[in-house]
């Protein structure tokens, strides 16, 4: 079995990852995708801290950093009043911003790094068949009018909000499609919008337009209303708005590269791992984009599965191992969708009373340390943890505070080996640490416990080594 692939259905960011990953730790993979070319379109642009971070030790992170555009901060506005304002600078991170990279340029660029890895993607692969059996699985593949069966240790359904895994394994994607429509342009802008800010604006109808920018000249211009849109909104559907939030002799409409019409949906996969098969990305959960945090979930799927796949694949680690992936990510794909969900009808409201309530008390609660800490980190995920995780031993440290499930700051192993890291100040109050290889820790106790992190390793995480 350690010698069957991986077999990674769909080629965006999250698949991706997963193949990046798997080609770095050496793990068998195949990555299929059953478009002939990657969409030119873009419809993720947000980059969050935390996955930079994670992408560090694959290389990726230094390649996107020469793509992105900076944006430093996120403007809300009601009318001409100026709701909030949320500032990235200064977060614990060495990325303390938003990084705007478009869709099909971080597809490109993990592409690239791929290949340079070894790896390659298939196109035109579409999965027809699955089946499992005890000793892996057999997958019916049709390339371009031909069959043929592939043998694969486990799937990883990577493969969007209309998963063939998912159907082919008769699972529910649960959840509603929210009533609100958008339409949505990237577009030339002749404005005078700070760009390196994310600017939306609100009025009393309910109706919200928000401007993203890509570049100082492009942006990405979101709009929705409770009046009509337009089924194929063009460049004057999107001067009217302007118009109307009363932002015309300010921004002007130049062109357009792109528009769209969408309805958003809050759904979830009801089993993020089935036998053999796993579920990432849009395969196992899709929300609002509100926050900017579809892809970044997706591509943090595939770090929290890669490591878990190398140590069973390639070191026989038990593969209780991999049930972790779900027992960690399916809790926080649903806090993501109730914090999405809240924020949409937080802002999208048309009640007076509720508007008022939060356009008085958000300006308030933003300028709160602890809460303004705690909003704009958690927009940068960088406060994603697994504290109630079967991986997670011990609980805090009480002398450099660390908790175990925590994520442990520019600590990312750069192998798929657990790391035992002693941190001492001096002998009487060091901390054994097992650090994860997705930079979270493991097993956290005081003093220096070299037997009790073998433990850790042997009975935890399951590798077979003697203590």
């Amino acid at each position: 079995m350690g010698h069957e692939p991986v077999l990674i259905c769909g080629a965006g960011p999250t698949g991706l990852v997963l193949a990046l990953e798997c080609a770095r730790f050496g793990v068998p993979f195949r990555l299929i995708d059953r478009a002939a070319a990657p969409s030119p379109y873009s419809q993720a642009l947000v980059i969050q801290a935390r996955t930079l971070e994670l992408l560090e030790p694959s290389g990726a992170t230094e390649r996107l950093l020469r793509n992105v555009h900076r944006v430093d901060a996120v403007c809300m506005y009601d009318g001409a009043h100026q709701v909030v304002e949320i500032e990235f600078a200064g977060m614990p991170t060495a990325y303390d911003y938003v990084a705007v990279v478009p869709q099909a340029t971080t597809e490109k660029i993990l592409l690239d790094q791929l290949n340079a890895m070894g790896g390659t993607l298939e196109r035109r692969v579409t999965l027809t068949g699955l089946a499992f059996d005890e000793g892996g699985g057999t997958a019916t593949l049709e390339t371009e009018g031909r069959t043929e069966q592939q043998r694969f240790s486990y799937v990883a359904a990577c493969d969007g909000a209309h998963s063939t895994v998912r159907k082919l394994r008769n699972l529910s994607f649960q959840g509603q499609t929210l009533p609100e429509s958008f339409m949505l342009a990237d577009l030339v802008l002749d404005t005078t919008l700070d760009p390196h800010r994310i600017a939306v604006h609100l009025r009393d109808d309910g109706s919200v337009l928000a401007f993203i920018p890509i570049d100082g000249t492009n942006w990405r211009m979101i709009c929705e209303s409770p009046h009509e849109i337009p089924a194929d909104p063009q460049l004057a559907d999107f001067q009217a708005a302007i118009e109307v939030f009363g932002l015309a002799s300010t921004t002007h409409a130049i062109r357009t590269t792109w528009t769209a019409r969408y309805s958003i949906s809050q759904r979830t996969v009801s089993h993020y791992r089935d036998d053999r098969a796993f579920f990432l990305g849009d395969a196992a959960h899709i929300h609002s984009p509100i926050g900017g945090q579809g892809m970044n979930a997706g591509i943090q799927d595939a770090i929290n599965l890669a490591w878990k796949l190398a140590l069973v694949q390639l070191d026989g680690a038990h593969p209780k191992l991999l049930d972790t992936y779900a027992q960690e990510r399916e809790p926080v794909a649903r806090g993501l969708l109730r914090l999405t969900d809240f924020g949409n009808r937080l802002l999208l409201t048309p009640n007076r009373v509720v508007r008022t309530l939060r356009d008085g008390l958000a300006p308030v609660a933003a300028r709160l340390p602890g809460l303004k800490k705690r909003l704009r980190e958690s927009i940068a995920d960088l406060r994603i943890a697994y504290p109630t995780s079967p991986l997670s031993v011990h609980g805090r440290s009480h002398h450099n505070g660390t908790i175990a499930g925590a994520r442990l700051r520019g600590s990312r192993p750069a192998t798929y080996h657990p790391q035992v890291l002693i941190d001492d100040e001096d002998e009487d109050h060091a901390t054994t640490i097992v650090v994860r290889p997705d930079g979270y820790a493991g097993y956290v106790i005081d003093g220096v416990q070299d037997t009790g992190a073998e433990l850790y390793l042997r009975n935890v995480i399951g590798l077979q080594i003697s203590v």
